[in-house]
């Protein structure tokens, strides 16, 4: 199926899901998740660090903000990961 399309149309294809993908993670709020269909969730965290480096500099504002984005697979996915590791390395 997938060799009836140009690779001009897969490269369309994935910049579009790119782009869908970037404008999705940046409007989502700390602490929310996205589906990414069965394959998945992202989750984006914001987070607080002190860092005595550059106390001298920023004074009492030694503080960072950041966000955090994780990928939690679900189970089919997953699983299919873990197979590929096992026959990679002849675990079984």
């Amino acid at each position: 199926m997938i060799n009836q399309y140009t690779q001009q149309d897969l490269k369309l294809a994935h910049k579009l899901v790119q782009e869908d993908l970037f404008n999705s993670l940046t409007n989502l709020k700390s602490g929310d998740s996205l589906r990414l269909g069965a394959l998945g969730k992202f989750t984006k965290k914001e987070h607080q660090m002190r860092s005595a480096l550059f106390k001298e500099k920023l004074g009492n504002k030694n503080k960072f903000v950041y966000y955090r984005i994780s990928f939690k697979p679900f189970s089919k996915l997953k699983e299919l990961l873990t197979n590929q590791i096992i026959k990679k390395y002849n675990l079984k």
